[in-house]
């Protein structure tokens, strides 16, 4: 997968982050980051993205490593194929992850019921 499919996932399908509220971590080498990930994104495959021109699908192991070589570059946004997990390394070294239940950015809103 290019990188510029990544950027576009991810702006389509990432969501907001109120980065006061989250939990955050100092991730100092790629095994805490690949621990977050499996525990968060829970796929044998992950897309990072660390800027707009900088991003890749890669396994998970692999994507711990590439997100650490590239910390203080960008947000390195990390998440699933499906969009349910997600782990964001900030430029400062700390991260934070978590899980939604199921992928409500990608679902159509219900429609009213029909009145008789």
């Amino acid at each position: 997968m290019n990188t510029r499919r990544v950027h576009d996932l991810m702006r389509l399908h990432f969501p907001s982050i109120d980065h006061a509220r989250r939990e955050w971590m100092i991730v100092a080498d790629s095994s805490q980051i690949e621990a977050l990930i499996a525990e968060h994104v829970r796929s044998p495959e992950a897309l990072v993205e660390v800027h707009r021109k900088l991003g890749a699908l890669l396994p998970i192991g692999e994507a711990a490593r590439f997100a650490v070589t590239h910390i203080g570059e960008g947000e390195i946004r990390i998440a699933d194929r499906a969009f349910t997990g997600f782990v964001v390394v900030a430029q400062n070294g700390v991260a934070t992850g978590w899980r939604t239940l199921d992928n409500l950015s990608l679902q159509r809103p219900a429609l009213p019921p029909a009145e008789l």
